[in-house]
């Protein structure tokens, strides 16, 4: 009887984990390609579709939780999403690793002879603060993360275990963003695929470390994802529309991939959180 019920439960939750991927896609990229339809014609338009599109992972966590745990069950999700245990070092972390990061792959660039380009930010301090919270809210981090790590994440690694699910996810996570490589104005847009692929899924590990060292909250994720997306306007490491300005992005994808690396091949992190509580 015990395994009846074990598989059972088992089958529940790859149902369910089925739905909260097919619901993702599908809000994202239709939202999505109606803005690579209207593009050039209103850039309003266009932006409100890209942001509404963004909204998908954490549209189909609430209809799924919602769906088969009722009300109750989704406010008991939201709850454990929130949940802060740990030490604010991790929320630091998540804040200044990105930057970090950037700094060093820019400073390795000039070292090698680059060019330091401007930064969006560049020389506005305000414009720089403010971007943080606007990025917060309809830059991807509020609209991603309690799908991807608060709903998805911990329910693949109960099956597959935490390495295994944050290289899988991290694809996953890579292939969602596709309809954005038509999108003119997006960073995708004028990014080299095989070179995305390889950050969202190094991404994809440093986020599963730091969900399950935070004992599996979701705070610590959006700090980091608010992080990445917004130092990027003020550290001027991306890559341009015109194809320049590559190289950096490129030290930055490769210390990335050696930290995720070094992750993969540390002890549970999930037991240290919960040592370290």
């Amino acid at each position: 009887m015990p395994m009846t019920v074990s598989r059972r439960h088992a089958s529940s939750l790859g149902s369910q984990l089925l739905a909260f991927f097919v619901l993702t896609f599908a809000w994202s990229w239709s939202f999505w390609l109606m803005s690579a339809l209207v593009n050039g014609r209103s850039q309003v338009l266009v932006s409100g579709l890209f942001i509404v599109g963004g909204f998908g992972p954490g549209f189909a966590a609430v209809a799924v939780v919602g769906y088969s745990e009722g009300l109750r069950g989704l406010r008991q999700w939201l709850t454990r999403c929130l949940q802060w245990q740990q030490r604010w070092l991790w929320m630091a972390l998540a804040f200044f690793f990105p930057m970090i990061f950037m700094g060093l792959a820019l400073a390795a660039h000039v070292a090698l002879g680059g060019t330091l380009l401007a930064s969006p930010a560049a020389g506005h301090l305000l414009l720089a603060v403010v971007n943080f919270p606007l990025v917060f809210l309809v830059g991807g981090p509020l609209g991603e993360e309690f799908g991807w790590r608060g709903y998805a994440l911990p329910l693949m690694q109960q099956r597959l275990g935490w390495r295994a699910t944050s290289l899988l996810l991290g694809v996953v996570w890579a292939v969602w963003h596709l309809p954005l490589f038509w999108i003119a104005g997006t960073a995708q847009s004028h990014m080299p695929a095989g070179l995305f692929l390889l950050s969202v899924v190094a991404s994809s590990v440093t986020f599963a470390w730091l969900f399950n060292r935070s004992n599996a909250s979701v705070l610590p994720c959006l700090v980091l994802h608010t992080a990445v997306n917004a130092w990027a306007t003020v550290i001027p490491f991306m890559v341009k529309p015109d194809g320049s300005n590559l190289r950096p992005f490129q030290f930055a994808v490769g210390l990335l991939v050696v930290t995720a690396m070094a992750m993969l091949f540390t002890r549970d992190p999930a037991a240290a959180g919960r040592g370290s509580a």
